[in-house]
């Protein structure tokens, strides 16, 4: 028995509470172990000390195993009756069994003997604790926009002059000023709305001088260019009443060069009331010089204009926690995207938190980390991150010839029990963002690009389109991933055909629970090791059973007789044999 692949803790996403009756508990070891039981029960089951006997415990075999990489993952959920739970697990390999506890590895006659008492403890079920995302969030369609280049509508207020729209195919930078505004948004909700979506993702629309709004002046005024604050409201009050939510991205990480609080620093150094709310080592800041390179003070990737904030500064939490609540009061905002969200303080964040959830309780906070992000998830800093490694995961599997299906198990189960169950629910899942190459770019393939698509569609998640990606817009990397919206071809009927194929698959996600649910098992087809398969369940009143087919093997790929089952969605599918780089959705009678 491998002894140091096996794994647990009594904390994390080893252990955790589903709800306010049932816990989750995982155990990883190596591959070379065939059966896990779990020994539970109350920790006083024996008495206080143990003075009514040895501690004994229900004895229940793990039958829930995901594979890894290099390991196997074993969960069960139970339900101690009392709120506490004492366990211990059993581990069986060909002729050996073992016992693993908090103290380590003993015999099962030890254990059993109490010879070691210090086994796993979980001590009491607090429902304060428990993780719970707004529930909304789990079913909803997020569309992502980058305002500048979305839509221009009519803003009379606003006297500067912008570029004439880009043209399909045309590449662009950072610095061209094309005119999208707020008004172009409300202008296209019904689009929106006929599209299926509930949800939309705002790059940030605060005062700025770039095109990005990432470098913010002014977090209590929407930009110029994009209209007024009263503006905004209408946006919001509008998209509510067609069913979509909305989120802004919230910068506070860093700011732009003209907050006031920066501009204060320049010009009274050392001797201003705000130093402290930065990182300022030296007071000697020059202009067109490269300061902060050169070690004067911290800024984000060190960009001179964008000077890093001191959240750990309590003056710094004040503030911006006043300006989210004053968002959420004066807007009616429902959620917030928070940038470079690894580098900012635990404490504000926690306080954050907090707070905006006193003023809207199913506020959705989401932080951009692209890593594994358990320290900001299990104390209620975020509900949700950005899902970068499921982005990752898919790519690779359709990019590169030399992945298999069964590497994209690997990577797609690991995403998946890297967070509490709940959390996974309403990650936001996306295959390309304003930070992102475009997934036609990266695929090189509108045909791999339909197929990434569906299988972001089939597994749990909160999922986001990027503006455009509807239509498969190109793009490469930043900042030629923030075109602007074709919309005299959406409007000629160039696109209807894969509009039409976004609407059906934003249909399918809201209506057929099993896409959107947690129970995934995959299928090996052994002889196509670049076919993908795996099959989604839910049950209930109305089970169902959805197997998810991708061929990335250059051959076609015959699903068998499909009497009796129904093709939810399909590209590249000829009767019964799907295509190299085809996909089908096929809902089974199977249960």
């Amino acid at each position: 028995m491998n002894y140091s692949a096996i794994d647990h803790k009594a904390f994390d996403n080893y252990c955790y509470c589903l709800n306010e009756n049932e816990v989750r508990v995982s155990l990883k070891t190596g591959k070379d172990i065939d059966k896990v039981e779990i020994v539970w029960g109350d920790p006083f089951d024996g008495g206080v000390m143990g003075e009514h006997g040895v501690w004994g415990g229900s004895v229940s075999e793990i039958r829930d195993c995901m594979e890894l990489e290099s390991n196997l993952l074993w969960s069960i959920v139970v339900a101690p009756k009392f709120k506490r739970l004492r366990y211990y697990f059993i581990i069986y390999s060909g002729n050996e069994k073992i016992v693993f506890a908090e103290s380590g590895f003993s015999s099962v006659e030890d254990a059993s003997s109490g010879k070691y008492s210090e086994f796993f403890i979980f001590p009491w079920m607090n429902g304060a604790d428990i993780i719970q995302p707004p529930e909304w969030v789990k079913s909803c369609v997020w569309y992502q926009i980058f305002p500048s280049r979305f839509s221009k509508g009519e803003y009379a207020e606003c006297k500067k002059a912008f570029l004439p729209w880009s043209k399909l195919g045309q590449p662009v930078s950072n610095h061209e000023c094309y005119g999208g505004n707020l008004q172009g948004i409300i202008d296209r909700l019904d689009y929106l709305k006929d599209l299926g979506i509930t949800g939309i993702y705002s790059t940030p629309v605060n005062q700025s001088s770039s095109q990005h709004k990432y470098d913010t002046e002014d977090y209590l005024s929407i930009d110029s260019d994009f209209g007024t604050n009263e503006t905004f409201a209408r946006l919001v009050k509008e998209a509510h009443e067609r069913g979509i939510r909305i989120m802004v991205d919230g910068v506070f990480n860093h700011c732009g060069k003209e907050f006031f609080a920066w501009q204060d620093v320049l010009k009274n150094k050392e001797h201003s009331k705000y130093r402290d709310w930065f990182f300022v080592k030296d007071f000697d800041i020059r202009d067109g010089e490269p300061n902060a390179s050169k070690g004067k003070f911290y800024s984000f990737a060190f960009v001179d204009n964008m000077p890093k904030l001191n959240t750990n500064n309590p003056e710094v939490q004040d503030y911006f926690i006043d300006v989210c609540k004053k968002w959420i009061k004066d807007f009616d905002v429902d959620g917030l995207r928070l940038d470079v969200a690894n580098e900012v303080s635990h404490e504000f964040w926690k306080r954050l938190y907090a707070e905006t959830k006193k003023v809207k309780k199913d506020f959705y906070i989401v932080g951009e980390i692209w890593h594994n992000s358990i320290p900001w998830l299990r104390e209620k800093e975020f509900d949700a991150v950005m899902n970068y490694p499921i982005q990752k995961a898919i790519s690779t599997f359709l990019g590169y010839e030399e992945s298999t299906a069964l590497d994209l198990e690997h990577n797609l189960n690991r995403c998946l029990s890297m967070y509490y169950s709940q959390t996974n629910e309403v990650l936001l899942n996306q295959m390309d963002s304003h930070d992102t190459i475009r997934i036609t770019n990266r695929l090189k393939s509108t045909d791999k690009a339909l197929c990434a698509l569906a299988i972001l569609f089939a597994l749990p998640g909160s999922v986001c389109i990027y503006y455009g990606t509807e239509v498969l817009l190109e793009g490469g990397h930043d900042p030629d991933n923030r075109r602007c919206m074709p919309w005299s071809e959406i409007e000629s009927g160039m696109f209807d055909d894969r509009i039409k194929f976004t609407k059906k698959l934003i249909s399918l996600r809201k209506n057929c629970a099993a896409l959107r649910s947690s129970d995934i098992k995959f299928i090996r087809e052994e002889k196509s090791p670049r076919v993908l398969h795996f099959v989604k369940k839910q049950g209930g009143q109305t089970p169902q059973a959805i197997h998810v087919y991708v061929n990335c093997s250059k051959k076609s790929f015959s699903l068998g007789n499909l009497s009796g089952n129904k093709i939810l969605l399909s590209h590249n599918l000829n009767g019964n044999e799907l295509l190299d780089n085809g996909f089908a959705l096929v809902l089974s009678p199977e249960q």
